[in-house]
């Protein structure tokens, strides 16, 4: 009894020091498991909502509308007071009494040839490039998510063709070692569809590496717990999306100019430099100080008031230096909007060619090619298993599916590709999938 006793205890221990280890092990295979199951709009919508880089960049919206409540802000008047020290009189220091000398002098300078206007516009022109860096970088992070999103998508399709196959010829292998141990096939056509079968293996694990990062990346963007699987989803029609040659070249690029901030905050940065030179220029025109003065014991008389008006005598500084130097941020400026302009025609050219290629190849391609060909792999590994076809034959054909498929994948996401490619390159989301 007290040998059975003491095993119970020792069982009683290890269940309760091994409960807590398969209890945390079940939690952390629970969260895996949770999936997070994403549409395109509402990954767009988390991205707005989440991302960093964006969040940051409309704090720079505020601070550059706080340069233009500063830049209309009045400059602040000056107090000048003065009393005697030392009264020599009567001896007494610090002396308010009557007979003791104070002063007091009030001051306000005023900005004259519109340097506070000028100076108002210079801050507003800068606030809009402000705006203009955040639709630009909200522009960026959009292509990069559907990017993402959409090579996610197809990586997810190439791992399950992988896993069908890889489970299909695990079948057939596990059929061929019995046969073999009868007798009936050789060893060498064993470890060839053993090759074939770690060779799928083998690119399956690549096509999880490749599918890990762009989910890392995409995680990243939407700011979602890395342990949180994300399963893109699409719409039926999203995999028939419109054709390219609906719009015209010239079409696309009155969008781009139209929409495109990049190419806005070119045009405002002249219009900046601009402003900016006409405000150095007024710069070199002095302030003028008006003040009021009060004298308890004044030279001339007692209680002396009197006006004071008083203005710096330009005789050498003049401005010249950020005069030169506005002219010349000006004249870059418009020769970056002009590489700008080149730039743009490119872009929208090179994605409208790029997109009109991918959507021929694709129409060459039979819609119900796809499910022929899943049918033809299912009569060949039937034939296969009835030694109508020979091991050479059915690895061909095996090998022609697989890349096919993967092929075919590639071609439309490549599509899509391509047409997102459109929508960076004008601005605008022209194509909606």
């Amino acid at each position: 009894m007290i040998f059975a006793s003491e095993i119970s205890i020792r069982m009683i221990c290890r269940f309760l020091i091994l409960f807590p280890l398969v209890f945390c092990f079940q939690r952390s295979m629970a969260q895996q498991a949770d999936t997070l199951s994403l549409t395109l709009p509402q990954a767009e919508q988390q991205l707005l909502q989440k991302n960093i880089p964006l969040l940051a960049q409309r704090y720079s919206l505020d601070s550059a509308q706080a340069t233009i409540v500063t830049a209309r802000l009045w400059d602040n008047p000056t107090l000048y007071l003065e009393n005697v020290l030392y009264n020599q009189n009567n001896s007494r220091v610090l002396d308010f009494s009557s007979e003791g000398e104070r002063a007091a002098q009030l001051s306000q300078v005023f900005k004259i040839a519109g340097q506070r206007n000028r100076a108002v516009k210079v801050a507003q022109s800068g606030s809009r490039m402000t705006e203009y860096q955040f639709y630009d970088l909200l522009r960026t992070l959009r292509f990069t998510l559907r990017d993402d999103f959409y090579r996610l998508y197809f990586a997810e399709q190439s791992i399950n063709l992988y896993g069908e196959q890889i489970i299909s010829l695990q079948k057939i292998l596990h059929a061929f070692e019995d046969q073999l141990k009868q007798g009936n096939v050789s060893l060498k056509d064993v470890l060839r569809i053993r090759s074939l079968l770690y060779d799928l293996q083998s690119d399956e694990a690549q096509a999880h590496q490749d599918l890990q990062s762009t989910l890392s990346d995409l995680q990243q963007l939407l700011r979602i717990p890395a342990t949180t699987p994300v399963k893109p989803v699409l719409p039926d029609g999203a995999l028939q999306p419109p054709a390219v040659t609906v719009f015209s070249y010239p079409q696309l690029l009155d969008s781009a100019r139209a929409n495109r901030y990049d190419l806005k905050m070119a045009q405002e940065n002249v219009n900046y430099n601009d402003l900016n030179l006409r405000l150095q220029r007024s710069l070199a025109i002095p302030d003028v100080a008006v003040g009021l003065t009060y004298d308890r014991q004044g030279n001339f008389r007692p209680n002396y008031n009197g006006l004071s008006l008083s203005i710096p005598v330009p005789a050498w500084n003049r401005n010249q230096g950020n005069i030169k130097m506005a002219h010349a941020s000006l004249e870059s400026s418009k020769l970056q909007l002009q590489g700008t302009q080149d730039q743009l025609e490119h872009d929208v050219m090179d994605s409208y060619q790029q997109a009109l290629r991918t959507q021929q190849m694709l129409q060459q391609v039979d819609p119900a090619f796809a499910s022929d060909y899943n049918h033809l792999l299912g009569e060949v590994q039937k034939n296969f298993q009835a030694h109508n076809l020979n091991l050479l034959e059915f690895i061909d054909l095996y090998d022609s599916y697989r890349e096919t498929v993967l092929k075919l994948n590639n071609l439309r996401y490549n599509e899509l590709q391509a047409l997102e490619n459109v929508n960076y390159s004008t601005g605008s989301s022209i194509f909606q999938l």
